[in-house]
């Protein structure tokens, strides 16, 4: 768990941000970013790994979860995505580092996605799973997430989550544990902001490494797939590895092949090792 790595606390306006920095200061930088309602407890497990390979890992708890705060009379403004990304380019500035490799998993890599246009100095490789590039969800159906959430308890929320995210136990477990910490009215509001998004345009003009992992069983994503995956296809800067056990957090149910994955990745692309 992320309660036992190294944390540090940052200051964006009426929000506290919390995020870990694991492993030796010299060493390439990883960013692991995790999605709604989730934080970086999610990655504890490969901060620890990566690190044992010779990688310094930082991981977010986006504004509103994990650790992070939720002050009172929070708005949908609060969570939009210009909002919640400049709290991650403020998370590396803190950290003192000038060039990450980025890994988002759904929201984490929407709002890197978002931050490529300006920030692509930053990332020097990019990686998503669970992630659209695009997406044209009904922006109504966040909207009802506080009464279904009352209507049938958080337990059941959670239960449903869970099933939806993973098929596997274990997988479905740890999703449980992560989600007790979630802020229902966070969620709300930043669903209702990434309901549309189109970055389509930011991920084609990033020119440097981008992987895209797509996990065999992520139900939630992958019906939306198929316009991201018209408009890179062919991209000679752009991969696509299929996992087939692979969830929406593939990096819990497919751990292995994930992280074999992704330390492909950086080793490629990193110079001199």
């Amino acid at each position: 768990m992320t309660d036992k790595l190294p944390n540090k606390i940052i200051s964006r306006g009426r929000f506290d941000i919390s995020y870990c920095d694991f492993g030796k200061k010299e060493d390439p930088v990883i960013v692991l970013c995790h999605g709604l309602a989730s934080s970086g407890r999610q990655f504890s497990d490969d901060a620890r790994f990566f690190a044992s390979h010779g990688y310094r890992v930082i991981l977010p708890d986006l504004r509103g979860h994990g650790r992070s705060s939720v002050p009172d009379d929070i708005t949908e403004l609060d969570f939009s995505i210009p909002e919640m990304a400049a709290d991650l380019i403020a998370i590396l500035d803190d950290a003192e580092v000038s060039e990450v490799h980025w890994v988002g998993n759904s929201l984490g890599g929407i709002l890197a996605l978002s931050l490529l246009p300006q920030h692509s100095q930053r990332f020097k490789t990019f990686t998503t799973f669970g992630t659209s590039y695009a997406l044209m969800a009904p922006g109504r159906a966040a909207q009802a997430l506080p009464a279904l959430y009352d209507f049938i308890g958080p337990e059941w929320v959670d239960h449903l989550l869970a099933q939806s995210t993973s098929t596997r136990r274990e997988a479905q477990e740890m999703v449980k544990e992560i989600l007790q910490d979630y802020d229902i009215n966070v969620v709300t509001h930043t669903a209702q902001n990434v309901a549309q998004y189109n970055f389509i345009d930011h991920a084609l003009g990033y020119k440097k490494p981008i992987l895209m992992i797509r996990g065999g069983e992520d139900r939630l994503v992958n019906a939306a797939l198929m316009t991201t995956m018209k408009a890179m296809k062919g991209q000679p800067n752009f991969n696509c590895i299929d996992i087939e056990k692979g969830g929406h957090c593939a990096n819990l149910d497919a751990t292995t092949e994930t992280r074999i994955a992704l330390l492909g990745m950086f080793a490629m692309h990193e110079t001199g090792r």
